[in-house]
């Protein structure tokens, strides 16, 4: 009988021996953001939706269409996480880690939620690690934390990698951008889709975002808010641009790149490739000045980005980085040939697990062909064979699967066939 029930759309199940790159890939990350002196913090997998709502901004598509949002027994409304800076923001206020006389560096890494439409490299629970800087930060800050991804690019071989960078300017200069980009697209409105100009009403920065190819020329041709930056968001703009030059770290300036959530502020970026087609994007971020205090906190600075792994897992697939699966992910594996063999064959596994050699067991009494394919499901190097003569000998016929040798073992010298199985496999 066919399955009734499978995963839900744009959900992936993740199976052996691709379960393991995966947290390869997570784990190779981690240990470069673990570099830069970030520390990993736990975050729960939903919160409030006032959070979201009042964070990414309540006008954003996120929170608009994307969000999985449920109402638990007791009528609070609750969202699935649809991005992880809220999150970390709303934990390190709670347990005050946000302090303006210091600096505190926190990554994180878990699935996201978002009910998108499902494509190569977007998914509806899909993995993000990301990190975040609050507390005083200077310009040579944001540098630091663009450099740090550059790394992962350079760690990776990520193809056909480059960095965008724009500046989103302040509370200072940003109404007045605003103003003169509603008034340009109120002036080209017919010549915009229908979402243009509903967001140019909504959220018009948002409006730069759009891919639609017909919207193309008047977006390209819009006011640029580098031209309305006021002259701290200027200097912080050029301090950023001559740290990135000083490392050596090549960057495209783009007047569009606006990210879609309201929270930033200056320093927005994204890393790209031109390997992943149409979701060309495999980290981002910027500055967001300004969230801890609307959230209730101290009102420092912030800075963080996040990157997608399923992106990480395509592009170091094509670039051929990707982690090799475990090839022997049980060492070895234990045939009971009768009944009379079970319980020793339960007891020799538990002893090989304690000497710290993964093993397993077949303890269905079959033919010996079964365990040779149960042995080879496993991924073992050895079959261990327990049958009557070896429990009236005491020993255990250990046979390497890679070149036929088959060496009885004395049952009271586990100590030395660990080592021997540690040895080959290595």
């Amino acid at each position: 009988m066919a399955l009734s029930i499978r995963a839900p759309r744009g959900i992936k199940d993740v199976l052996p021996p691709d379960a393991t790159r995966f947290e390869s890939i997570l784990k190779d990350a981690e240990d470069i953001l673990a570099l830069g002196g970030f520390r990993k913090i736990l975050l729960p997998l939903f919160e409030s939706t006032a959070l979201f709502a009042r964070s990414i901004g309540g006008a954003t598509d996120i929170v608009e269409k994307e969000m999985y949002t449920f109402l638990d027994k007791g009528g609070d409304q609750f969202s699935l996480r649809p991005e992880g800076t809220a999150s970390l923001l709303r934990a390190a206020i709670e347990h005050h880690l946000v302090d303006p006389s210091r600096l505190v560096r926190l990554y994180y890494s878990g699935p996201m939620f978002r009910h998108e439409r499902p494509q190569a490299g977007r998914l509806r629970q899909f993995y993000q690690t990301g990190a975040e800087i609050l507390g005083p930060l200077s310009p040579m800050d944001d540098v630091d934390l663009i450099a740090l991804i550059h790394r992962m690019a350079v760690s990776f071989r990520i193809p056909g990698s480059s960095l965008l960078l724009n500046n989103m300017g302040c509370p200072v200069c940003r109404p007045a951008y605003r103003e003169r980009l509603v008034d340009y697209l109120n002036a080209h409105a017919e010549e915009l889709c229908e979402t243009c100009r509903k967001r140019t009403v909504q959220n018009p920065l948002r409006v730069l975002d759009c891919k639609v190819p017909s919207c193309q020329g008047v977006l390209e041709a819009a006011p640029r808010i580098a031209d309305s930056l006021c002259p701290k968001s200027r200097e912080h703009f050029r301090r950023v641009r001559e740290g990135l030059d000083g490392l050596g770290i090549p960057y495209v300036l783009s007047h569009r790149l606006v990210r879609g959530l309201d929270y930033y502020t200056e320093t927005t970026f994204e890393f790209v490739s031109d390997a992943l087609g149409a979701q060309s994007t495999w980290a981002a971020g910027g500055r967001y000045d300004g969230l801890a205090g609307e959230l209730g906190g101290p009102d420092v600075p912030g800075i963080g980005f996040a990157a997608g792994v399923e992106r990480l897992w395509l592009l170091r697939e094509k670039a051929g980085t990707l982690p090799d699966p475990e090839s022997h992910p049980v060492r070895i594996t234990i045939f009971a040939m009768d009944p009379a063999g079970q319980i020793p064959a339960l007891a020799l596994v538990g002893r090989l697990r304690q000497e710290g050699i993964p093993a397993a067991g077949h303890f269905s009494a079959g033919k010996i062909k079964g365990a040779f394919r149960q042995a080879e499901r496993d991924g073992a190097l050895f079959l261990g064979i327990l049958g009557e003569d070896e429990i009236r000998s005491k020993t255990v016929q250990v046979k390497n699967l890679e070149t036929g040798d088959q060496t009885p073992w004395p049952l009271d010298d586990i100590k030395a066939l660990a080592e021997m199985i540690r040895k080959t496999g290595a």
